[in-house]
């Protein structure tokens, strides 16, 4: 093992030798100097760093090089870190990175520190370097270089700190070494110092030429979290990014490897800065989503942080299901009870590609007509082995999986045996029930929570009430029925539905009654429960359908 005494200065004349007996500097430098193989550079003399080393010429070692010694003129030094390059000579193909930097630490002019040789057993060049003593920021001189041989087959790596973790005290707590193997995902765990302006740590997983990136809050100066391997089989490196005030970007800060020994594919997760501005947690899904799914229902439960500013006005996550084949989505509102949230999005589309992008709502913005809402994560999936069920699945507003819509529509078709005439019993209990909301129009107001159930309950509303009712009944009743929005004058909303193979239209609204000075009557009709296509197109205007 190399062994580099530790030289610690008493007064401007003393240092304390191993026995601990004073003896003047002059004396000791003399001594150092008997039998050195490692020869300073003339920076190091000019700084007056002292470096002590043994008197052979080969460097035998298990695993661990220490560094010691002290620099009489570190106050002058623009960094209180000197860097130190480890490099093995023989290639690291598992990694393809054959140094391993370290930021030692100086402390009242001492450093001392036991290095891991990071890659087992072989040879390694140590390069010691220091800070310049100029107005030279970020520049740093060699002030000794030497060889080492490593005896120790055994890899051992360590966390590698970057040069703005080791001077901004980013420090991780597990794992406690930089290589590992691991099934699936790591455990991540650190600390940041008490005055860190962030809220928030960037993780950066990477494997070829792949790269995923996730966020984890900072707590009470500490980040935790599991960290998916999200590229199958193989060595991942993890990258834990640091928040910097001053210019308001993340900077690398500490860097691990992972040996993943399964082959399982994580779905690409992408965090917004407002997963965690808005204390966001979700349960699932979660990092470790498999990015390969045979299931149409897709579960998102999680909870808000009630000590965010804000979290009380949460009352909604909403999910937006876009299949990338078509460019088509379907969305999804889930309540937020307690804090707490659970509820069920659909790969409504049949078998492809998938986003699924889970929002909240955007306080900052009122619109009574519209409804504005900031994206927290986005995730990427393939879906197999599902059908295409785009009209018959249950989506925001069409509640049609509901026992008591469900139990309406068993109730408005009992006895009835053909489609067509189930589907105009539908159309006017609706038209029948449901009684037109005149101020809600004329003030053009947009409830996020519209919806089939609200509507059955209240018995009012306005076309796109009108409408989830109908298609969510109809959907209930194992019809394939879809929501068309379009123009009729103004904006509106009707239904189309699938009756013995082939498609329809109604209009329930049309078919409910007539708006007279401000005042809706009641007034059924049935000119719009599949109406001639001509006669549609007078006053109907198809934009396309709300999935």
């Amino acid at each position: 093992m190399l062994m580099i005494m530790i030289v610690v200065s008493c007064s401007s004349e003393d240092i304390i030798n191993e026995s601990g007996r004073i003896k003047k500097k002059e004396q000791a430098i003399e001594e150092k100097e008997i039998g050195r193989d490692i020869e300073l550079t003339s920076y190091a003399k000019e700084i007056g760093l002292l470096l002590r080393t043994p008197s052979y010429d080969e460097f035998d070692t298990h695993s661990v090089v220490d560094i010691e010694g002290d620099i009489e003129q570190f106050e002058n030094l623009h960094s209180d870190h000197l860097w130190i390059v480890i490099t093995k000579r023989d290639e690291i193909k598992e990694i393809d990175v054959q140094d391993f930097n370290y930021y030692l630490p100086v402390e009242d002019g001492m450093f001392s520190e036991k290095m891991t040789l990071h890659h087992g057993l072989g040879e390694y060049e140590v390069s010691v370097r220091a800070p310049s003593n100029k107005a030279e920021e970020g520049m740093y001189y060699d002030v000794a270089t030497f060889s080492v041989t490593n005896l120790d087959e055994e890899i051992k790596r360590e966390v590698e700190y970057t040069q703005y973790g080791a001077q901004n005290y980013i420090q991780l707590t597990n794992p406690v070494v930089g290589m590992s193997d691991t099934d699936g995902s790591i455990f991540v765990e650190g600390k940041v110092p008490t005055d860190y302006q962030g809220e928030m740590v960037l993780v950066e997983v990477k494997k070829d030429h792949e790269t995923r990136q996730l966020v984890f809050p900072v707590k009470d100066s500490t980040f935790q979290g599991d960290v998916p391997l999200y590229f199958g089989e193989g060595i991942h490196s993890i990258h834990v990014q640091a928040f910097n005030e001053h210019d308001e970007l993340y900077y690398e800060s500490a860097v691990l490897y992972a040996n993943n020994q399964v082959s399982t594919e994580f779905a690409e997760v992408v965090t917004y800065n407002e997963y965690v501005d808005r204390g966001i947690k979700l349960d699932q899904p979660n990092w470790k989503q498999a990015a390969v799914l045979s299931e149409q229902e897709y579960r998102i439960t999680g909870e808000i942080d009630q000590a965010v500013s804000g979290a009380d006005q949460i009352n909604y996550i909403i999910v937006t299901v876009t299949y990338v084949d078509e460019d088509v989505e379907s969305t999804f509102l889930i309540p937020v009870e307690n804090y707490e949230f659970d509820g069920l999005a659909y790969f409504r589309f049949g078998p492809g590609d998938y986003e699924v992008m889970i929002s909240v709502p955007d306080m900052d913005k009122e619109d009574q007509a519209k409804f504005y809402y900031q994206g927290v994560v986005k995730l990427n999936h393939k879906v197999v082995d599902i059908e295409d069920e785009r009209a018959l699945l249950p989506a925001r507003g069409i509640e049609s999986h509901d026992s008591l819509i469900r139990q309406k529509a068993e109730e408005i078709t009992a006895g009835i045996n053909n489609q067509r005439d189930q589907a105009k019993a539908i159309y006017k209990f609706v038209a029948e029930h449901v009684a037109y909301d005149v101020q809600k129009a004329e003030e053009d107001i947009f409830n996020i929570d519209d919806s089939a159930l609200t509507t059955l309950h209240s018995g009012v509303g306005i076309c796109q009430d009108y409408a989830f009712l109908t298609v969510a009944l109809l959907r209930a009743n194992d019809m394939e029925a879809n929501f068309v929005e379009g123009d009729a004058g103004e904006r509106h909303a009707w239904v189309e539905v699938k009756v013995d193979g082939e498609w329809i239209v109604m209009d329930p609204t049309w078919g409910a009654g007539y708006v007279h000075e401000g005042t809706f009557h009641f007034q059924y009709n049935e000119d719009y429960f599949d109406p001639d296509p001509a006669f549609l197109a007078e006053t109907h205007t198809r934009n396309g359908i709300v999935y």
